[in-house]
């Protein structure tokens, strides 16, 4: 695939991008409701979903990005470049040209934000404040890569499995995490993943993944792997008296694990610096 160099930007996210033809956040799948008991063959499936978790590596791909908040619906259409646990970067175009408007590059401790149409570089910490000052969802970096590659990483052994059940043709496996815990909802005929949900360590549901539209697709080393077309990603902010808040990615094109790939992003020579942090709240906003 050819690298990008068309940009979506960030700004296209709020200014350029309006609410023609929105997608709606894909159907909530149906939550097991009978708990049973964890037997060998149930184990066997959530080790099977934890290890087709841990195949994506690198991607590089195009995609429409969605985003619906309380107060806004946007639409941005992104290159989409990630380097699992390492390096994720969104470059989008604006308008029917495609007119490339930021350059977004999201590292585990630090943002760096070209933004192309304010001729300035915008500079900050990797927190969830400063990414819902860029896009609109206060997620942290792990939880906006998760939702970008598709497949979110399930590190738990089965040895920190709370709770199974089942019911609605889903099965769902409850385990233990540093947070709280976290449900994954797994279709037991196609093991491939429908859904993931945290909570926190009150029980209360904070962030929500729905994958839809699996297809299968050789990576750049020829293994063949399935991933899903459309992710979603619903935020809940319980000191939130707006709500909820979603980012809902499709993919057009892309290429999975693509053989010595890596992530260039530069910085523009004459640009004015802005410390992202001492950012109340950007312009297109």
């Amino acid at each position: 695939m050819k690298s990008v160099m068309k940009w979506v930007g960030v700004t296209a996210f709020l200014v350029m991008a309006g609410c023609a033809q929105m997608k709606t956040v894909t159907r909530e799948p149906d939550l097991p409701a009978e708990r049973v008991r964890l037997t060998p063959e149930l184990k066997g499936l959530y080790e099977s979903v934890a290890t087709s978790a841990g195949t994506l590596k690198a991607m590089d791909g195009y995609a429409d990005i969605y985003l619906e908040t309380p107060k806004r619906r946007a639409k941005a259409y992104c290159t989409v470049q990630l380097q699992k646990s390492k390096d994720a970067r969104l470059i989008v175009t604006a308008g029917i040209l495609g007119w490339p408007v930021a350059d977004l590059l999201i590292r585990p401790d630090s943002l760096f934000v070209n933004d192309m149409l304010n001729n300035r570089m915008l500079v900050g910490r990797n927190n969830g404040e400063n990414l819902g000052k860029i896009i609109g969802v206060n997620a942290g970096a792990g939880r906006l890569t998760e939702t970008l590659f598709g497949i979110a990483d399930v590190r738990e052994p089965a040895s920190d499995i709370a709770s199974v059940r089942h019911g609605g043709g889903r099965v769902s496996f409850t385990v233990k995490s540093a947070n709280g815990t976290k449900e994954l909802v797994v279709d037991p005929l196609t093991r491939e993943l429908a859904g993931l949900v945290y909570f926190d360590h009150w029980g209360r549901k904070s962030v929500e993944f729905r994958f839809a539209d699996y297809r299968s697709q050789a990576d750049g080393n020829g293994a063949e792997l399935r991933a899903p077309r459309e992710i979603d990603m619903i935020l809940y902010r319980a000191d939130d008296p707006e709500g909820s808040r979603s980012l809902k990615v499709v993919y057009d094109e892309r290429v999975i694990n693509p053989p010595d790939f890596t992530i260039n992003f530069k910085r523009p020579a004459k640009t004015k610096t802005v410390n992202l942090d001492e950012v109340e709240r950007l312009p297109w906003l």
